[in-house]
Formats: structure tokens, sequence, C-alpha cells
């Protein structure tokens, strides 16, 4: 069961303690403030030419010593910004196992922190995934052939709920960021069962 209210305990390993296991208790991050540090976090995507591209994952940054510090309920050992992201990607686990679609409604198996949580939804429409695409990403072109992408969980939270997302496996609210991740696993999967198959006995 999941529980966004209970306190969590990890065990980490920060420089500033001379890299001793140390026992540091949190609380679970609200969705505006996991919105914030989302928002925060660039990817760039270098455009190399003949059709190949680079996309470099965001740097751990302030925003996510920030968002750690806030969430410290036991006078934490300082750590550095990879520390805490590293922390903070614990806490933020919403891994997809599966999803299973019958009909209109699709099953999402999913392992989080507190272990597997199994979410049922709506199929969304056609226009549904294309109004969450474009409210999703937003896309700056950069100099030097590059782009910068950032992305938000709220556009995923938002259409969970309009195609009436529920689930069991939680004490109290659903976090947006779980959310998010059961909508974009419906919508790969729908996407995938709608690509060209390829015929084996072509090869």
């Amino acid at each position: 069961m999941f529980d966004v209210n209970a306190e969590i305990e990890v065990t980490a390993r920060p420089a500033s303690a001379g890299g001793v296991p140390t026992a540091i208790s949190l609380r679970f991050p609200t969705d505006e403030e996991w919105a914030v540090r989302q928002r925060s976090r660039k990817i760039i995507i270098r455009r190399l030419g003949r059709g190949r591209s680079e996309v470099v994952a965001p740097e751990p940054s302030q925003a996510d010593l920030t968002l750690f510090e806030k969430i410290t309920t036991n006078g934490a050992p300082t750590l550095t910004p990879a520390e805490a992201a590293k922390v903070l990607e614990a806490l933020a686990t919403a891994d997809v196992n599966s999803v299973a679609i019958e009909g209109s409604t699709a099953t999402v198996e999913m392992e989080t922190m507190a272990g597997k949580v199994v979410h049922t939804l709506k199929v969304p429409t056609a226009d549904q995934v294309i109004r969450f695409r474009r409210s999703a990403f937003r896309m700056i072109e950069l100099p030097y052939n590059q782009q910068e992408l950032r992305q938000s969980p709220d556009a995923g939270a938002r259409l969970y709920d309009e195609c009436g997302g529920s689930s069991a496996d939680y004490e109290g609210a659903i976090p947006a960021l779980h959310k998010d991740a059961a909508v974009r696993g419906v919508i790969d999967d729908v996407d995938r069962q709608l690509a060209p198959k390829k015929d084996e006995e072509n090869f």
C-alpha cells in the first residue's frame, strides 16, 4: 500500500559523513514540489546530422538539493546535488511492468518505492493523446543544432483523471508522478499496437 503521508526512511552514504551509511527520514514530496523540480530539469538533444541525435540527461542541480532539504524530517546531513538527486530518484520510482488492454479499459502494473501497485483507466482517445503531448513537453530551439526539452507530470496527471484512473493500492491521494507514468505506459502500449508489423517470413 502506497501512502503519501507515511514517513520514509532511506539509507545514504553522504560524503559529508565520510561515506558512512546514514539513515535519513523524509516525507514524500507534494505534486507541486515534484513539478517545480521536473520543470527545472533540462534535457538537451543534439542533432549530429545524417539522422543521428544525442540525448544529454539533466545534471543534478540546486533544484534537487532544495527539494531534498524541504522534505527531510530529522536534520539530515549535508548532501551534494548528486547525492540529493539519487535519493529523489529512489522516491520517484514508478516503473511500468506491464499494460493489459481489454476493450476500452487498461490495467497498468507498476513498481514503486513501496512495492507493486495496479492502476485501471480508460484508454485515452487520439484527441486526448494529442492534447497531452502538446502540453506535456516544451521544446526550445537552441544554437548549434541543439534543442532543449522540458517535461511536466501535470499533463499526465490531468489525463489520468479525465480517463477515470483509479487504484486500490494507495492510502489517500495518488501522486501525480504515478498517474503520469500510468498514462504514458498506456499510450506507449497503444502506439506499439498501431505500429506496422514486420512479416518475419520476409527475413
